[in-house]
């Protein structure tokens, strides 16, 4: 990690060199002080940790698409590529494999420690003047998504939390200067965050505009919210983690805020695809954008998924048995006849021509979404009865808003369970979040990706990402 760091403190992260206040032609550094003089240094800062979090490395890509999705078993790959074959059987150790590995590791550790800049920098007494507020939102939003992405790092590189709550591959690097960063367990490190999270949960739940409905003047904030770490993301944020930690109890009374909160909403089915008497598309909205509780901006991800989904010779879905014929989410599949009818994966894909950009809604990457908050919260009811909740109603939401056949009311535990991983595999798709599931579950049997009743054999080391070869040669990797 030590060379890690030192690129991240040279150049402030490669990825914001659109951003104006980087040089990264020179061998001068820009100063921290200089950067951070202004009210524009904050703004051009944070907004730089979203985009590098969109970017190919990350949530534009490989965290949504690229390495994540085949772990599912949902795809095919083509023959033709070997290393990635391999990736998809869980073997990680090929050339493409590390160096997917090292991408991953190295561009999340590089963003944190930028997180890490903006947080100690919004905490010093010598700052700008700002609107009063606005430097809460900032802080909250950099606390919140430095916790999520150290977060995905402990569900890629860490044990299962039910195999080894004490693995400790992921460093806690709370500071910008030349340590490693802490060793710390699963277990300790969910503390911090959570720490954090309730801190940054407060700060806008007292100034958040969608929480509070407070205007701003200040531009920064008066982005769209839904695209920013805001109040609700930060709690279902928390509501995943005491999810993950099996708090179950905790995890619900956050993901029912949120749905108590009716501040999100279900896709209806005409504003998925809208056309005119002739059939012509007019308006198109494969993300389910009413649903979005935090969506990531990233125009990364239309390329990613154009690359590698959208084509005749990559990955292919191998089914869409999961879905019933009435399933408002087979919009997000396209049988293509040019590929001798394979089934394309299509939810990211949209015109480049011009005169269609109308028809799309913001370029993002679900990363916190409604339906996820419904699954927690039927789960967490299904595991504790002390929640209160209704497990079967939560999952008939779900499924009456998708248009799909709903559980009876006299459904079993057994039932409801494979309910909710058959929601998991249907809901998910390309995001990422269905092998976090299984992962958590720690599932020792997957779907095939047929659903047909076949699986595959998922064995514990399937489910963690090797690390680095120079971590491991630094001396992590070794996970008790």
């Amino acid at each position: 990690m030590k060379n890690i760091i030192y690129t991240a403190l040279l150049s402030m992260f490669i990825s914001l060199s659109s951003c104006s206040w980087l040089d990264v032609n020179s061998k001068s550094e820009v100063s921290i002080e200089d950067m951070f003089s202004t009210r524009e240094g904050y703004y051009t800062t944070l907004s730089g940790i979203y985009i590098s979090m969109g970017g190919e490395n990350l949530y534009g890509n490989n965290l949504c698409l690229y390495a994540l999705e085949p772990l599912t078993q949902q795809y095919t790959v083509s023959d033709t590529e070997t290393d990635r074959t391999k990736w998809a059987q869980f073997q990680y150790s090929t050339d493409e494999g590390e160096e997917l590995i090292s991408n991953i590791w190295s561009t999340m550790y590089n963003t944190i420690v930028n997180c890490n800049v903006v947080i100690e920098q919004l905490q010093k007494d010598d700052m700008p003047t700002f609107e009063p507020g606005v430097t809460n939102i900032l802080l909250a939003e950099a606390l919140g998504l430095r916790a999520y992405m150290y977060f995905d790092l402990i569900r890629m590189y860490n044990d299962s939390y039910k195999v080894n709550p004490n693995s400790a591959n992921v460093p806690y690097k709370t500071d910008f200067g030349f340590s490693i960063g802490k060793k710390i367990t699963t277990t300790e490190l969910l503390q911090e965050l959570m720490a954090d999270l309730t801190k940054a949960r407060k700060l806008l739940q007292d100034n958040d505009p969608i929480f509070t409905g407070k205007s701003f003047n200040d531009k920064y904030v008066s982005y769209d919210r839904t695209q920013r770490m805001n109040y609700y993301a930060v709690t279902a944020l928390m509501a995943r983690i005491e999810m993950f930690r099996e708090n179950y109890k905790e995890a619900y009374l956050l993901a029912d805020e949120i749905i108590q909160s009716e501040k999100f909403r279900f896709i209806k089915q005409d504003e998925i695809i809208e056309t005119d008497i002739y059939g012509k598309e007019l308006k198109v909205d494969r993300i389910f954008m009413p649903e979005m509780i935090f969506g990531l901006y990233t125009e990364t991800v239309l390329t990613a998924s154009k690359e590698t989904y959208e084509g005749l010779t990559q990955d292919f879905v191998k089914s869409d048995a999961c879905y019933e014929e009435s399933d408002v989410r087979r919009n997000w599949l396209y049988t293509n006849p040019s590929a001798n009818n394979k089934i394309n994966l299509i939810r990211y894909q949209r015109s480049k021509l011009t005169e269609d950009a109308s028809k799309y809604g913001p370029s993002v990457v679900p990363m916190l979404k409604l339906s996820e908050m419904y699954l927690i919260a039927a789960e967490a009811t299904l595991k504790d009865k002390s929640t209160g909740g209704d497990a079967i109603s939560l999952i008939n939401k779900i499924k009456k808003e998708r248009i799909t056949t709903e559980l009876s009311d006299n459904a079993s535990e057994e039932k409801i369970q494979t309910e909710i991983t058959h929601e998991y595999i249907c809901d998910f798709k390309g995001e990422g979040q269905l092998f976090y599931y299984y992962k958590r579950n720690n599932m020792t049997s997957i779907d095939d990706g047929r659903y047909n009743g076949n699986s595959v054999i998922m064995k514990s080391e399937n489910y963690k990402l090797p690390l680095p070869k120079y971590e491991q040669d630094f001396g992590y990797g070794n996970s008790n």
